[in-house]
C-alpha cells in the first residue's frame, strides 16, 4: 500500500488559528515517530466527512450563512460543548479553537498557557470546561483514542508540557488521525485516489470506445460503398493491405485515436482481423434487421417477395423482401437477407421461407401476400411454393409480378413474329461481330469520329440483347437507329479489307442495309417505347394494385390506338425519309413462297398483294396483334376479384354491395362499419376534390389524419398496400450481390455476404446505426474472448 509522507512547518506565531491547520513540526518528530505517522488515510473517514458535511451544511445561501455565523460562534467552537462538531469545523475550513484574549482559570495551582498553542499546533481550549482538547483526534476518532483529549478534556496543567502532551502526540490513536487529516487536506488539493483511479478508468473506457468507434465507421463506409474489405496480403511488408486497413491508415493522419491504436500499436488489441470484422458486420446488420422487424411487427401484417439467382461461386442464393404498410399509409419494401439454398424445388424453397420469417418472429398467420417470378417451382398450383404457404395461410394470396409478365409479353413477340424473330437476331450478331474483336471495334469508333456524330447526344456504342435486362431491348434499336450510317461504313470497310471476316461483314451488311430492317427497328422502337414506360413504371416498390391495372390497360389500348389505317401511313412516312436520308435501297417485296404440292400445293400469300399492304399485315398489324393479346391475356392472371372488390369499395362513390360482403367473407371486416365509414369518406373526399382515385384518397387519409376516426376503412388500405405487385426489389437486390461477391470475392462467407448486402441495400438504416449499442453488445458476448479492450 503507498503511504503518504507528512510533512510540517513551523508557524511563528499561530494568532489566526482558527483558520489554518497546522500539523507537528517535522524536526520535533524522532525517525522513528515519522515511520509510525506515515499511515495512509482511509478514504471511508472522507466520505464520512462528505456526508456530513451534506446533512448538516444547507444547499442554499441562507442556510449556508446561517451555518457560518453559526461556527463562528465561541458556544459552538468552543471544544467542550456538546453540541460542538470537530468534523463539520474541520471540513468548513476551521483548526483547532485557541482563544488568546481571554482570562485563563487555574486549576490546583496552575493554568493554560498560551505557549501550549505553538509547542502542539493540535491543541484547543474550551473556555466552559477549563480543559484542553486534541482537535485532531476529535475530526477522526478512533478506538485507540485516548477519551481524555477527545470527550472527557485534559485539566492537569502541572503534567501538561513535559509528560502527557508529548506521550498522547507519541501515541497511536494521535498519528493515526494526523495522517488522516493531513490525507484529507491532500485530496482536496488534488482528488482522493478513487476519483483518481475512477477518471483514469473513465477516460480508458471513452478512448476505446472512441477507437472502435473508428473502426465501426470505417467498416460501414465500406459496406455502404459496396468495395472490399480485405486485402489479399495484409502484413506489415505488403504495400497494399486493402480497402479497410489503408482506410484506417489515412484516416490516422488526422485522427488522434486511430493513430495511437492502430498504427503506434499502443493497445495489444486492434480488432482488424478477419474474424472481428466479421463480428462487427454481423452486429450492425443484426440492428438493421432489428429496426426492419420492429417496423413490420407493428405494421401488423406483411407479404413476401422471393427471387433466386446463381452468384459466381455457383450458389443459389435466395432474396428474401418484406412489404409492409408504413403508419402514413404508404407502401414500404424492405430487404431481409441473402440465403442460400442446395435446391430450388418448391418444398425446399418453402421450408427456407418459413424458417426464415419464424426465425425473426414473424407469424405466417400475418402474412397476406406473396410474389414470385413464373417458375414452375414458384407458382406451381400444387407443389410450388405460393400452394405451400397458402396450405397454411389461405389469405396469402399470389401475385406473378407484373414486371415479369410485361417482359414475357417482349420474348414472345420476338419469337411468334418471323421479322421481329430477325430483326433482334441480327442485332445481337451485329454487336457481337463488332464488340468481339478490338480492331473491329476500332473501325466502328474511327467511323463515328469521321462521320461527325461525336457533337450529337445518342449512343456512341451498340448494345447486347439480355432477356432478363428489362430495357435493353430499346437501347439496342436506339444504339443502330442513332448509329445507322456508321454501323454500314463499318462493315463496308470490313467487308473489303478483312480477308478472314469480310464475307461474315458483307452478310451482314446485305441484311442490314435494307427497307425491311430499317422498317422493323423503327416500328419495333414506337412501341418498345410504350412498353418502356410501363416497365419502368411495374418496377417501382411504392406502387399498388390500382395503379398497375390502369397503367397496363392505358398501354394496352395505346398500342390498340396504334393499329389503324392513319398510324401505319405516318411510320411507313417517317421510315421512308429515313431510307432517303441513309440511301438504303427501295422496299421490295419477299420472294413468293408456295406451299409442298403433297400438301396441296399454291402459294401462302395471295399474288397480288402490293409492297404497301405487305408490311402493314405481316409486320405492322401483326407484331401489334400479337402483342396486345399477350399482355392481354398475360395481365388477366393477376386480375384478382378480390383485389378488385378492395379497389371499387375504395375507388367508387356507390360501391357495389357484393364487394362488402366478399372482403367481410374472406377477411373478416365489419360490413355495417366499412360500408357506413366508406360513405362518410367519400362525402368528405368529395368536398375537397373533384376527381376521385385510389391513391388520392389513401394520400388524403393519411395527410388529415383521419385514420382514428375510420379504422375498418384504414385497415382495409393497410390490406391493400401490404399485396405486392412485383419482384422487381429482389432483382435490385442482385445486382448488390453482383457488386459484393465479384470474382476475386468468390470465397466471401455466407454470414459475411449477408451483412454487407444488408448494410449496403438498406443504406438510410445503415447510415443512423447507433455505434454504442454495437459496442454493448460486443462487450457483453467478450467475457468467453479472453483479454481485451476495457469497454465498460
Amino acid at each position: 500500500m503507498d503511504k503518504f509522507l507528512i510533512k510540517v512547518s513551523k508557524s511563528k506565531k499561530n494568532t489566526n488559528a482558527e483558520k489554518n491547520v497546522n500539523l507537528p513540526e517535522e524536526n520535533h518528530l524522532s525517525p522513528e515517530k515519522r515511520s509510525k505517522m506515515d499511515i495512509l488515510p482511509n478514504t471511508k473517514d472522507i466520505n464520512q466527512i462528505q456526508n456530513a458535511i451534506s446533512s448538516h451544511v444547507g444547499t442554499s445561501k441562507s442556510d449556508q450563512t446561517t451555518n457560518t455565523l453559526l461556527i463562528s460562534d465561541n458556544l459552538n467552537r468552543d471544544p467542550g460543548h456538546k453540541n460542538t462538531n470537530a468534523l463539520i469545523l474541520f471540513s468548513s475550513g476551521f483548526g483547532p479553537y485557541q482563544p488568546n484574549n481571554i482570562i485563563f482559570p487555574q486549576h490546583l495551582g496552575r493554568k493554560f498557557r498560551t505557549e501550549w498553542y505553538t509547542s502542539f499546533p493540535w491543541i484547543e481550549y474550551s473556555p466552559s470546561s477549563n480543559s484542553a482538547y486534541c482537535f485532531y483526534c476529535r475530526v477522526f476518532p478512533s478506538k485507540t483514542s485516548d477519551p481524555t483529549f477527545v470527550s472527557v478534556g485534559f485539566k492537569q496543567w502541572s503534567k501538561a508540557s513535559f509528560k502527557s502532551f508529548p506521550q498522547h502526540e507519541k501515541s497511536f490513536g494521535h498519528k493515526e488521525a494526523s495522517a488522516k487529516l493531513a490525507g484529507y487536506k491532500n485530496s482536496k488539493k488534488s482528488g482522493s485516489i478513487i476519483s483518481k483511479i475512477n477518471t483514469h478508468h473513465q477516460q480508458i473506457v471513452a478512448d476505446n470506445r472512441a477507437y472502435l468507434k473508428c473502426i465501426l465507421d470505417s467498416l460501414l463506409f465500406c459496406a455502404r460503398q459496396g468495395i472490399a474489405i480485405r486485402g489479399h496480403r495484409e502484413d506489415e511488408d505488403s504495400s497494399n493491405k486493402g480497402n479497410f486497413l489503408e482506410l484506417l491508415t489515412l484516416r490516422a493522419k488526422d485522427n488522434d485515436i486511430i493513430q495511437r491504436y492502430f498504427i503506434e500499436k499502443e493497445k495489444t488489441f486492434r480488432y482488424v482481423s478477419g474474424d472481428y470484422t466479421n463480428t462487427f458486420l454481423e452486429y450492425l446488420a443484426n440492428i438493421v434487421i432489428e429496426n426492419i422487424i420492429d417496423n413490420v411487427i407493428a405494421a401488423g401484417i406483411f407479404s413476401i417477395i422471393v427471387d433466386e439467382t446463381q452468384d459466381l461461386s455457383r450458389h443459389e442464393q435466395v432474396a428474401i423482401i418484406i412489404r409492409y404498410a408504413t403508419k402514413d399509409l404508404s407502401p414500404a419494401e424492405v430487404f431481409l437477407g441473402f440465403y442460400k439454398t442446395e435446391n430450388t424445388d418448391g418444398e425446399t424453397l418453402s421450408m427456407l421461407i418459413k424458417s426464415t420469417l419464424v426465425s425473426h418472429g414473424l407469424k405466417i398467420e400475418n402474412l397476406r401476400g406473396q410474389c414470385y417470378d413464373g417458375a414452375a417451382s414458384m407458382r406451381g398450383s400444387y407443389k410450388g411454393v405460393q400452394a405451400r404457404i397458402k396450405e397454411e395461410n389461405h389469405l396469402a394470396m399470389y401475385i406473378h409480378c407484373n414486371a415479369h409478365i410485361l417482359n414475357l409479353c417482349l420474348i414472345d413477340l420476338a419469337k411468334q413474329v418471323s421479322y421481329v424473330r430477325n430483326v433482334f437476331g441480327t442485332l445481337n450478331t451485329l454487336h457481337n461481330f463488332i464488340g468481339a474483336s478490338s480492331k473491329r471495334h476500332a473501325i466502328f469508333e474511327k467511323m463515328y469520329s469521321v462521320l461527325n456524330i461525336s457533337t450529337c447526344e445518342g449512343p456512341k456504342t451498340l448494345k447486347s440483347l439480355s432477356d432478363t435486362r428489362w430495357s435493353c431491348r430499346l437501347d439496342a434499336l436506339k444504339a443502330v437507329l442513332f448509329n445507322f450510317q456508321t454501323v454500314v461504313s463499318t462493315l463496308e470497310d470490313i467487308s473489303e479489307n478483312d480477308a478472314v471476316y469480310g464475307s461474315d461483314a458483307n452478310a451482314l451488311l446485305k441484311s442490314i442495309n435494307t427497307f425491311e430492317f430499317l422498317f422493323c427497328i423503327y416500328f419495333l422502337k414506337k412501341i418498345l417505347l410504350l412498353t418502356n414506360i410501363l416497365s419502368k413504371y411495374l418496377q417501382s416498390s411504392s406502387i399498388i394494385y390500382s395503379n398497375v391495372q390502369s397503367m397496363a390497360k392505358e398501354t394496352i389500348q395505346e398500342l390498340c390506338n396504334m393499329r389503324c389505317e392513319e398510324s401505319f401511313n405516318n411510320t411507313w412516312n417517317e421510315v421512308d425519309i429515313l431510307r432517303k436520308q441513309y440511301n438504303v435501297s427501295s422496299p421490295i417485296l419477299p420472294r413468293k413462297q408456295k406451299i409442298p404440292a403433297k400438301l396441296g400445293g399454291g402459294l401462302k400469300e395471295v399474288e397480288n398483294t402490293t409492297i404497301n399492304k405487305h408490311y402493314k399485315i405481316n409486320i405492322y398489324f401483326a407484331v401489334l396483334d400479337n402483342i396486345i393479346n399477350d399482355m392481354s391475356e398475360r395481365f388477366e392472371e393477376n386480375n384478382l376479384y378480390i383485389l378488385n372488390c378492395m379497389q371499387d369499395i375504395l375507388l367508387n362513390d356507390t360501391p357495389n354491395n357484393n364487394s362488402f360482403k366478399e372482403i367481410n367473407k374472406m377477411y373478416g371486416f365489419d360490413e355495417d362499419n366499412l360500408k357506413a365509414e366508406t360513405k362518410i369518406l367519400n362525402r368528405m373526399y368529395k368536398a375537397v376534390h373533384n376527381q376521385s382515385n385510389v391513391q388520392s384518397k389513401i394520400n388524403f387519409i393519411a395527410s388529415e389524419n383521419y385514420k382514428a376516426g375510420f379504422p375498418t376503412l384504414t385497415s382495409l388500405i393497410q390490406l391493400f398496400i401490404t399485396i405486392p405487385t412485383n419482384s422487381a426489389s429482389c432483382e435490385r437486390s442482385f445486382s448488390c450481390l453482383r457488386r459484393l461477391k465479384t470474382y476475386l470475392r468468390t470465397t466471401m462467407g455466407q454470414s459475411r455476404l449477408n451483412s454487407l448486402g444488408i448494410l449496403q441495400i438498406e443504406r438510410e438504416r445503415s447510415s443512423l446505426i447507433d455505434k454504442d449499442l454495437v459496442i454493448e453488445k460486443f462487450s457483453a458476448a467478450a467475457e468467453c474472448r479472453g483479454r481485451r479492450l476495457l469497454l465498460q
